[in-house]
C-alpha cells in the first residue's frame, strides 16, 4: 500500500499459513510532532504463527545451538 517512487512510504504484508512478513514506514512519534509517516521511523515483523514462534527466546536458542 502507498505509492512507488524513491521517496514514498508504503505498507507492505506477506501472508501464508507458515510465515507473516510485515514492513511498515511509521510516524516520527518521538522525532517530530507529525502525523504523516516518514522514511526514518520503520517498524518490520517476520514470524512463523505455524510455528508457535511467539515468546521464545530465537536467539537465545540459536546461540544455544550454534555458538557452543
Amino acid at each position: 500500500m502507498g505509492q512507488t517512487d524513491k521517496n514514498s512510504v508504503f505498507y507492505y504484508r506477506i501472508q501464508s499459513p507458515v510465515v507473516l512478513i510485515e514492513f511498515d514506514h511509521q510516524r516520527p512519534i518521538a522525532l517530530a510532532r507529525s502525523s504523516t509517516p516518514t522514511r526514518q521511523h520503520i517498524h518490520t515483523v517476520v514470524r512463523t504463527p505455524n510455528g508457535n514462534d511467539y515468546g521464545k527466546d530465537l536467539l537465545g536458542q540459536h546461540y544455544e545451538l550454534h555458538h557452543k
